[in-house]
């Protein structure tokens, strides 16, 4: 059986992850320049193994599963990763992450959404432990130019050539106030 929680990238390093498919329906649109759905046409094996994932969400032990992953590291995770690629799909899919979450307050996990406006992300970001990021928060996809960055916006410094590296020299997208305020990411 396949695992459901993967190790992170090269941007996430010392993380895991769950990734669902980009897709229009997962992800209820399908961004231009959407990095996620470009690199599942670059490889081949990505996107039979987010599908899996996404079916496999939808099933009865989804929880169980998901949680006996996480217990079964060697060394837990300080920061998880929900969608590096995909989205939030319904309410009942949100439900079931928070039943994860709760299961593990020593990890902090955090997502970006588009799907704000779609569902009630509260029983998620009522948690202690769980940052979710409006990535419309500026009133367009929180990532571009960096001329174009909304006024105000904390800019990911995590960029080609730099030595940021997610949830070690830099842990804002993994703070409430990454989800009160948003982040942009420069396109690179």
């Amino acid at each position: 059986m396949t695992k459901l929680i993967q190790k992170g990238n090269s941007k996430l390093v010392n993380m895991y992850m769950f990734n669902l498919p980009a897709s229009k329906e997962v992800c209820g649109r399908l961004c231009p320049g959407c990095y996620a759905h470009r690199e599942q046409q670059r490889y081949p094996t990505v996107l039979p193994a987010r599908t899996m994932r996404y079916e496999s969400s939808l099933q009865l032990d989804f929880v169980s599963r998901v949680r006996s992953e996480l217990s079964s590291l060697k060394s837990p995770p300080k920061y998880f990763r929900v969608h590096a690629s995909g989205d939030f799909y319904d309410q009942a899919y949100i439900q079931k992450w928070h039943q994860i979450i709760t299961s593990f307050p020593n990890i902090t996990f955090y997502a970006y959404t588009k799907r704000k406006r779609d569902f009630d992300f509260t029983p998620l970001e009522s948690l202690p432990n769980c940052v979710i990021i409006d990535s419309l928060k500026f009133g367009r996809i929180n990532y571009g130019e960096l001329s174009k960055a909304p006024s105000g916006a904390f800019i990911c410094p995590h960029q080609k050539g730099s030595d940021v590296v997610c949830g070690q020299t830099c842990t804002y997208c993994m703070s409430k106030t990454a989800q009160t305020d948003s982040v942009y990411f420069v396109k690179h």
